[in-house]
């Protein structure tokens, strides 16, 4: 059977079992014909329906670098509903169908004419913030979003409200009936923990890759910065003080009525509408010279760098008088339970050429903000980061309009407690905290703030409607990717000290995970592969022909209603097979990716894979999915400082044909050294890990994983302790890279 064929019966296979039920694709070679009418006309002969043009409201309209997207939502009596859209992808030379994705209801006559009935906004608001708030892991209000939609299209559609709300940790989505009242779903995911002419560049010396590594602090290398703006806004006094003449109390948050002047006048308030204002301030300031003279700040075209606003006054005693940036900062008193609008701070300015270049880069024992911020260097060193990744990913195809040339803004020096030893993405920032002694610091790492900036890449090019279908796996292993796209590019392929130590070298497969960043794992060690091997066909133009791939496939799932890896590997597919005029030919690099993917324990026809079961003896429960145990549900334990508990844990294994465990095999449990592992305190972790040996498929490990009543650090800030032991499975003839993974959480409280 020729590849041409085989590659169509893939797609057409894994479409079918990967889509969500009732989605509608087709693509040029179907229907050349984009135009949302025609597209409408053939919606309605597959589905036997009669929908016209007012049926539908356009939520995107944009140019990407080689479609225009348009996203078609479906509407019913004046509401959307939800998850129900036409998603249009054209050429933009010719006009005609690249793909057409589909997935709607047909409504019944009786809900056309149904009443519209709404909750009162008060009360559905405070139901959703104490909903939020019953997250003892993070109870915390950031932000507030919502919108109103039909559940479906049918003669028993609900119309809930859709509430986004982000906490300190991570998002919160809760959907609320507005006939019952009542709360019908509650789900939360924590954060993924990546020149115009007169544009001024100076000369400083940054880490390539890392500070440290294998315990060694590492040498820096002259570079250039580039894209500094020549003159900024100056901001002076408090500059969002308008703003303040109003309080933002979190019960009167509405992007409804927010947005009226009526609404306002009510007490009511929306984002959109300050960010708007704010922005309107901002204009208004006057522009000065932004040089050595001055005082140099490292505002770009590609990246603004701030302070934290809490930061100055929580770590006293720098050497230089903070200046208010004129970023604005939402401010989230959780006392009050009040928004105020704030701004952050400008850096340590630069004063001479010399200064940037040497300015001291220490690595302090205890982290010590105040004094990192008197040495000013961190800022530096996000600054090249940010600008790296928009060069190199611009040089490899990243043009689409507005996506590939808006700032991403970072904030330095984050002293909530819940943040500490992280670095996170959210709404086009890069955040980052404070550091424990014996962590890295990550504002001067560059494979994190790569990751952290994947995010933004993907949220750019994905975006904001698009839903995750499985825990987010995706989502952290591409993140890991795009870093890994950058080192590949800045390095030209050469290893460096650290690179085997980097996350998306692994050996992890799909279907063997039970928690987000390791399920990333298999994702991002896939692609690695991928990568690698494309390369080793193509030295010359392989990084080049995998960058453009990616982003396109990116483009092409943009606002998926349901992406799981069956979907965003066939898109990827689907992307190769378009080819692209000097750089790739259609077809060129699918029948690498898909002999990775069964190298990863992935079959994309959806046959047998292996598996690692993780179960609690004392309930015989797996511990995976959303179960008790994992990352969002830890075992919940309240014990005297000197008392303890005990789990009784097993393991087991399952091949499969194309998937072999290698024996004898060695499940190895860990206590200490895994990615933010060590705040409790298990019984016998003095000892190290824990080997137990498997002989065959028939044997299953037992072994007990009993902790203690006092937590070695505590990391929330109820003054509890969050932690896992590790359980990692290792093929014979193999300890430094496991096959498979899981974790066993828990949170003890005195």
């Amino acid at each position: 059977m020729n590849l041409k064929l085989v590659l169509g019966l893939i797609l057409i296979s894994a479409t079918a079992q990967a889509a969500p039920a009732g989605l509608i694709r087709w693509t040029a070679g179907d229907d050349a014909n984009a135009d949302f009418a025609h597209v409408l006309q053939v919606l309605n002969q597959k589905m036997n329906a009669n929908f016209q043009a007012s049926d539908f409201s356009v939520q995107d309209d944009r140019d990407l670098a080689f479609e225009h997207y348009t996203r078609y939502v479906e509407v019913v009596n004046g509401m959307p509903v939800n998850g129900k859209s036409i998603r249009i992808w054209k050429d933009l030379n010719s006009d005609h169908t690249v793909q057409v994705e589909a997935l709607l209801s047909v409504p019944a006559r009786s809900l056309l004419e149904k009443a519209v009935l709404r909750m009162d906004d008060d009360a559905s608001i405070d139901l959703a913030i104490r909903t939020a708030k019953a997250n003892r892991d993070d109870p915390y209000i950031r932000g507030i979003d919502f919108h109103d939609a039909w559940t479906d299209a049918t003669a028993n559609a609900d119309l809930i409200r859709i509430f986004t709300i982000t906490g300190k940790r991570g998002k919160a989505t809760i959907v609320i009936s507005h006939r019952t009242r009542k709360v019908i779903s509650n789900t939360y995911r924590q954060f993924p923990q990546d020149d115009p002419q007169g544009d001024l560049s100076i000369q400083a010396r940054v880490y390539p890759i890392y500070e440290e590594a294998d315990g060694k602090i590492l040498d820096r290398v002259p570079v250039t910065l580039k894209h500094i703006l020549p003159q900024i806004p100056q901001a002076s006094g408090d500059l969002y003080a308008p703003l303040k003449t109003q309080t933002y109390p979190y019960n009167k948050f509405s992007p409804t009525y927010g947005e009226t002047a009526a609404g306002r006048a009510l007490g009511f308030w929306s984002m959109t509408y300050l960010k708007d204002q704010a922005a309107k301030l901002r204009a208004g300031l006057p522009l000065v010279d932004n040089t050595y003279a001055s005082g140099l700040l490292l505002q770009g075209r590609y990246a603004t760098i701030n302070i934290h606003p809490d930061a100055f006054t929580k770590f006293p005693g720098v050497n230089f008088t903070p200046k208010a940036s004129f970023a604005f900062f939402p401010n989230w008193d959780d006392y009050s339970e009040m928004m105020v609008p704030s701004q952050a701070y400008f850096g340590k300015p630069l004063m001479s050429a010399d200064e940037a270049m040497n300015r001291v880069a220490r690595r302090l024992p205890n982290h010590d903000p105040a004094q990192y911020m008197s040495d000013g260097y961190d800022e530096i060193q996000v600054y090249y980061a940010i600008n790296t990744l928009m060069e190199s990913l611009q040089a490899n195809g990243f043009s689409d309009p507005e996506l590939s040339t808006r700032p991403f803004n970072a904030f330095l020096y984050n002293p909530d407690i819940a943040y500490r030893d992280n670095a996170f993405y959210t709404d086009d920032t890069i955040n980052f905290t404070t550091y424990s002694p014996d962590q890295p610091n990550m504002a001067r790492d560059n494979s994190t703030i790569w990751h952290e900036l994947g995010h933004g890449i993907m949220d750019r090019l994905m975006g904001d409607a698009i839903t995750l279908a499985d825990t987010g796996g995706l989502s952290e292993g591409m993140a890991d990717f795009v870093a890994q796209m950058i080192i590949q590019d800045v390095t030209k392929g050469v290893p460096f000290q650290g690179s085997d130590e980097l996350r998306i070298k692994n050996h992890t497969g799909f279907n063997l995970t039970n928690e987000v960043h390791d399920d990333g794992e298999a994702y991002g060690g896939t692609m690695n592969d991928f990568m690698d091997a494309v390369i080793a066909k193509n030295p010359q133009t392989g990084l080049h022909q995998v960058i453009d791939l990616i982003l396109e496939a990116m483009r092409l799932t943009r606002d998926h209603p349901g992406l799981t890896a069956n979907d965003w590997f066939n898109h990827i597919l689907f992307a190769d097979q378009l080819g692209r005029p000097g750089l790739r030919e259609p077809g060129e690099l699918s029948p690498i990716l898909i002999s990775v993917l069964n190298g990863r324990n992935f079959h994309l026809d959806g046959s047998p894979v292996a598996e690692f079961k993780l179960v609690n003896a004392a309930t015989n429960t797996e511990v995976a999915g959303n179960s008790v145990g994992t990352r969002n549900k830890p075992n919940q334990l309240k014990l005297a400082k000197d008392g303890s508990a005990s789990f009784s844990v097993t393991a087991q294994l399952k091949s499969s044909a194309d998937y072999p465990f290698v024996y004898p095999v060695t499940v190895r449990v860990q206590y200490n050294g895994g990615p933010l592992e060590g705040a409790a305190h298990w019984v016998g972790e003095e000892k190290g890990s824990q080997d137990y040996v498997l002989n065959s498929e028939s044997q299953v490990a037992h072994f007990n994983l009993a902790v203690t009543g006092t937590c070695d650090q505590i990391n929330r800030e109820d003054g509890s302790c969050v932690d896992f032991a590790y359980v990692q499975i290792f093929n014979h003839g193999v300890s430094d890279h496991p096959v498979a993974k899981k974790r066993f959480y828990v949170q003890i409280r005195n």
